[in-house]
């Protein structure tokens, strides 16, 4: 029987909470107000947050791009400068969305998920989305 299935892990509720809570504490020592988005593996939204004064993009972009980062397993800052090279490429991959600030969670070299983070510049969203994923990792 186990030659016939996967076994998948997935983020926990528990763990996309501390994300949240890591993110939202740097974005505010930046004085930036951000939408932070959490998925699993899958690219279903387990938990988000969009700060006092995030901008109402910022919603659909933190997810979008968590969703992008979770189903490629990759982080989007790598897609965003392939698609400075090849825009024709990149541009029309279904599902990508190619800016930084997206990183996949990832456990033994598995994703089990995704976070990402929209509402700033996106030098500023991939460092937060990298402070996401070490707060992931201590947990």
């Amino acid at each position: 029987m186990s030659e016939r299935i996967n076994t998948c892990h997935n983020v926990s509720s528990q763990g996309a909470h501390a994300i949240i809570e890591a993110t939202v504490k740097a974005a505010k020592q930046r004085e930036i107000p951000v939408s932070i988005a959490v998925v699993d593996r899958g690219g279903w939204l387990i938990e988000f947050h969009r700060m006092d004064g995030g901008v109402a993009g910022g919603v659909d972009g933190a997810i979008r791009k968590a969703i992008s980062a979770a189903k490629f397993e990759e982080p989007l800052a790598k897609f965003s400068k392939m698609a400075a090279e090849e825009q024709d490429y990149i541009g029309n991959m279904p599902g990508l969305i190619p800016l930084g600030g997206a990183e996949p969670l990832k456990i033994e070299s598995k994703t089990v998920g995704a976070v990402a983070v929209s509402g700033a510049y996106e030098s500023l969203e991939q460092e937060l989305a990298e402070i996401a994923v070490a707060a992931f990792d201590k947990e």
